[in-house]
């Protein structure tokens, strides 16, 4: 192959990897933390949120221990009482979820005080089209309904890269 041909080829695929860089992001809710109750309480996930610029299709990795924490989805007057008797979903599997819907998404953990220390977190979703991200409270005033709960993906970790979906996994309490 000429240099002109490894040129061009060069060219397409660095095209072709910035596209697909540009499409979703992917993030570690708490980053090294993980997904578990915060030393620093409420405002470790309120910080890491309000750090984050996410729109629709990001994928939020949230890693834990199976058996000892969960994610489950709940309205914003659960998320504000600690109330998790009544999920919207509860994802028992550590991994990524892709949120496929703009708006705001109240996550907390359901096991015993977990959300009482500080295990949840308000994220706003803006829509890909690049409009800056309200505040959560700025945000929807309205409760999420299960179909706002629905927008959300289960992602595999060995099939992040292929942005393959997979059916989301109900289950209630």
């Amino acid at each position: 192959m000429g240099a002109k041909s490894m040129n061009m080829i060069l060219a397409i695929a660095v095209a072709v990897f910035m596209l697909h860089g540009t499409d979703a992001a992917e993030y570690t809710v708490g980053d090294d933390l993980g997904w578990t109750i915060p030393p620093g309480g409420a405002a470790t996930y309120a910080s890491w949120a309000a750090e984050h610029s996410l729109v629709v299709n990001d994928t939020l990795a949230f890693n834990f221990a199976v058996g000892e924490q969960d994610v489950a989805l709940v309205t914003k007057e659960d998320f504000d009482a600690c109330n998790t008797s009544e999920p919207l979903f509860v994802f028992q599997k550590t991994g990524g979820y892709r949120f496929l819907k703009e708006g705001t998404f109240y996550v907390t953990c359901t096991f015993a005080g977990h959300c009482a220390k500080g295990q949840k977190i308000a994220l706003y979703f803006a829509s890909s089209g690049g409009s800056p991200s309200p505040s959560p409270a700025a945000s929807q005033s309205q409760s999420q309904s299960a179909d706002d709960a629905a927008a959300v993906k289960f992602v595999s970790k060995k099939e992040y890269g292929f942005k393959k979906l997979m059916p989301v996994t109900m289950k209630s309490l």
